[in-house]
């Protein structure tokens, strides 16, 4: 009876141990997914503030008629 109850407790701090690591892993996920968010509502405030308009296009050159 007293191997059974070790292998339940080292079953329990297993099982807890892989909680706490998944636990741990989302947490850290959200934080650094909210953290780009923010750098990224930041990054396009600035460039609004720019002005926010994308550069012209290059026009081509025209060549003269060698007519």
């Amino acid at each position: 009876m007293n191997i059974d109850n070790r292998w339940l407790m080292l079953a329990a701090v297993a099982v807890g141990a892989t909680a706490g690591a998944v636990l741990v892993s989302t947490t850290l996920r959200r934080h650094h997914r909210a953290a780009e968010v923010l750098d990224h509502k930041t990054d396009v405030k600035s460039w609004e503030n720019e002005g926010g308009n994308l550069a012209p296009m290059p026009v081509a050159p025209t060549f003269p008629n060698p007519n």
